[in-house]
């Protein structure tokens, strides 16, 4: 009885221990199944299940306060090839290109100027820099980066350790001691913890109402938190502390796990960016009369001196947005210390500045660099890979060009410049660039100059604007304007921006060859992903060196595209093509060869040829829209397919739907129509339909010389007795006669 009475009671004990944590267990499942909260992981399944991709929603885990940044939208595949090497770049802002967009960011220039190197291997670069946030993030992503089989991974880290998500003197769980923010960064995958979290945040933003006056604030402005903190003050120290242990923990994982890694030291404008406050504390100077005096020597000549009175004013100032060369030190003592690879982009930054003090030459801010200084930043990780013999042993110096060439051949125009310009005036507008008292009223008070510096704002004022938007928008402009090679430059941007977006590395290539920018329009196609097993970027490569009279290359890409054995593309038009190329090139009996099987799917080809446009084949995804377009034109339903075929244009514009439109609207009396006719006649030369209907159009329009010009094009095609060429040629002089009554 004894005995069943302590198994009673220990059984009793043992329910209220574990009960909590059956009731945490059925919240957070309960959580789960109705979705509150987010997957947190680093990496999430693609839309492509070929493919993980960064998730968006990662940047949670740092920031409860304020609204969490994202990284770049980024992808690789879930298995990695046997020609494939893996790289992931880890830091901040820089690493992410601000203030430019993701064609600026120095990893997009690194794993272009790779995959030209080794071009028979798959090259991922997986840009994973965040803005606002610090070591502890870097340290947080490791064990994911792990288990993603990185072959090396990069790293651009310290400007931020004091004021970033979880920093000494951050808003953001600033104050929280370290073995805290670790906890924190452990069970934030937890939703019953998110629960808590956002509770929290909730109570917080209660107690401490946002103004109108912080909403204005930039992400610079709201993060920090002790904003005042002097060199070698406690805090300062903190800061130092935090940065080496984490950075130690980091490198020693990935040391364990054999990863390479290079990491870098940091750069700051010294030159050109004053200190941003200053006081004199204990022994040390104002960081003011040290920059005033570097000013002094630099007028003088004394330029070693000034480099030096320069970089302690950065380390003196109060306001600890760029990092001390206390940080760099660290960074060199880890790696040395570590075995790691390490390498001086502040070395390389003061070789291109003159007399090797840093300023707005490579800088755009503070501390992030401009668009040459991208380049530089890219060029150094590069030369420290060929160096270690990283990749291969063997770089191929043939292949390696110079960063000046990719500098001056990237995809990057005047409206990119302008919104990074439009993005750092709006961060001077506030703290500490201007007074603690003042307000940051940019958004509210800006006057834009010209059309690109309207677009450009118009991504900062809303919300819901991306700069793919606008790049579009401007392309378009240039495109009416009849300036295609403007035109081609925004797309090329908008391919650089999302180079898994195949549609605008063909749209670019498509308005370069129409601006007759044939050299561009290869290099676009050829930039393209998986070009060279893709049936479109082939037969569109054929045609362009067809047209160029380079019928080697031409009948290389037409055997590459038979190869491929896809059903993307018009088997009989790609035979039509390849006849027209071996007739020309002189190989009579292959040509002859290949006319005998034209004909039999398409008996009444004619085999004088059929020109030397620019055919434009029509992809997969766009022919469920023809047809449904097709069907709705058979029912009656214009209006309605009409909207169907507009909105095919929106994926991806083409020649063959332009003419669509254009018919349709024709035989609706639509003067819209002309429009779109005469964007598909720059493709579809000899169609007597086509011309026909803009015939007709201009005639209505009473626009005389395009309309006997488009008149006679139709007479040569159809002959002068067909009985349309006649009813044109009565309209012609009917408008004429009527023109002079009226005068």
């Amino acid at each position: 009885m004894f005995e069943f009475k302590n198994r009673k009671k220990v059984f009793f004990y043992a329910l209220m221990v574990l009960l909590p944590y059956l009731v945490l267990a059925l919240l957070e499942l309960a959580l789960r199944l109705f979705s509150f909260g987010n997957d947190l992981s680093l990496f999430v399944p693609s839309s492509d299940s070929k493919y993980y991709e960064i998730n968006q929603h990662v940047g949670e885990r740092f920031f409860s306060i304020y609204e969490h940044t994202t990284l770049l939208s980024e992808n690789f595949l879930k298995e990695k090839p046997e020609n494939g090497y893996r790289i992931f770049v880890l830091g901040e802002s820089s690493v992410q290109g601000f203030p430019y967009d993701a064609n600026v960011a120095f990893t997009r220039i690194l794993q272009r100027r790779l995959q030209d190197i080794f071009p028979n291997r798959l090259i991922e670069v997986v840009n994973l820099g965040l803005t606002g946030v610090n070591s502890y993030t870097l340290l947080d992503f490791t064990d994911e980066i792990l288990q993603q089989k990185p072959d090396a991974v990069l790293m651009y880290t310290g400007h931020n350790e004091y004021y970033g998500a979880l920093g000494v003197a951050s808003m953001e769980s600033g104050s929280i001691p370290p073995w805290l923010k670790k906890l924190h960064l452990k069970i934030i995958h937890a939703r019953t913890y998110q629960l808590f979290q956002k509770g929290m945040g909730s109570i917080y933003k209660l107690m401490h109402a946002i103004t109108k006056d912080e909403d204005r604030a930039t992400l610079t402005e709201k993060m920090v938190g002790k904003n005042l903190i002097p060199y070698n003050s406690k805090i300062y120290l903190e800061g130092l502390a935090q940065f080496s242990d984490n950075m130690s923990t980091l490198l020693r994982k990935l040391k364990e796990a054999h990863v390479p890694v290079i990491i870098s030291d940091l750069v700051s404008n010294v030159r050109d960016i004053p200190p941003f406050r200053s006081v004199r504390y204990e022994i040390y100077p104002r960081a003011d009369s040290l920059f005033f005096d570097a000013k002094r020597l630099e007028s003088n000549h004394v330029f070693d001196k000034a480099k030096e009175e320069y970089t302690r004013a950065k380390d003196f100032d109060l306001v600890r947005f760029r990092a001390s060369e206390d940080i760099n030190k660290i960074i060199a003592h880890l790696a040395d210390s570590l075995g790691v690879y390490h390498i001086s982009l502040k070395s390389l930054f003061e070789k291109y500045s003159l007399q090797g003090i840093i300023g707005n030459n490579l800088m755009i801010d503070h501390l992030h660099p401009n668009v040459d200084g991208y380049f530089l930043m890219a060029e150094g990780f590069l030369n420290a890979l060929r160096d270690h013999g990283m990749i291969e042993n063997y770089w191929d110096s043939t292949r390696v060009r110079p960063w000046t060439y990719y500098r001056h051949n990237w995809g990057f125009t005047e409206l990119d410049s302008m919104i990074a310009v439009i993005r750092i005036k709006h961060l001077k507008a506030g703290w500490p660039f201007q007074p603690e008292t003042s307000v940051n009223n940019f958004r509210t008070t800006y006057i834009p100059n010209g059309m690109i510096d309207s677009l450009a704002f118009t991504i900062l004022k809303y919300v819901d604007v991306s700069s793919s938007m606008i790049h579009k928008k401007l392309a378009a402009y240039y495109e009416s304007m009849g300036d295609l090679k403007h035109a081609s430059k925004e797309y090329l941007s908008l391919a650089y921006i999302s180079p898994s977006d195949v549609s605008s590395y063909y749209y670019a290539a498509d308005l370069a060859y129409k601006a007759k920018e044939y050299t561009n329009a290869i290099r676009y196609l050829q930039e393209s992903p998986n070009a060279d097993t893709s049936s479109y970027a082939q037969f569109t490569l054929a045609s362009i060196y067809y047209s160029q009279k380079n019928n080697k290359e031409a009948l290389t890409c037409i055997d590459r595209l038979q190869k491929l054995q896809s059903h993307e593309f018009n088997h009989v038009q790609v035979q039509k093509l390849k006849y027209n190329i071996l007739k020309d090139s002189g190989l009579s009996f292959d040509a002859e060869k290949t006319l005998a099987e034209i004909k039999i799917m398409d008996p009444s080809f004619n085999e004088s040829g059929g020109g030397k446009s620019l055919v434009i084949l029509i992809p997969n995804r766009i022919k469920p829209y023809l047809e449904r377009a097709e069907a709705l034109r058979k029912n009656g339903q214009l209006s309605e397919a009409l909207s169907v075929l507009k909105e095919a244009n929106t994926i991806r514009e083409l020649s063959y739907t332009d003419l669509l439109i254009g018919k349709l609207l024709f035989s609706q009396k639509n003067i819209e129509a002309l429009y779109y006719l005469e964007k598909a006649r720059r493709e579809i030369k000899d169609d007597p339909s086509l011309i026909y209907c803009i015939s007709v159009l201009y005639l209505i329009k009473r626009d005389i010389p395009k309309a006997k010009e488009a008149i006679d094009d139709f007479t040569r095609l159809v002959g002068k007795n067909h009985p349309q060429s006649e009813q044109l040629r009565s309209l012609f002089e009917k408008t004429v006669a009527g023109g002079k009554r009226s005068r």
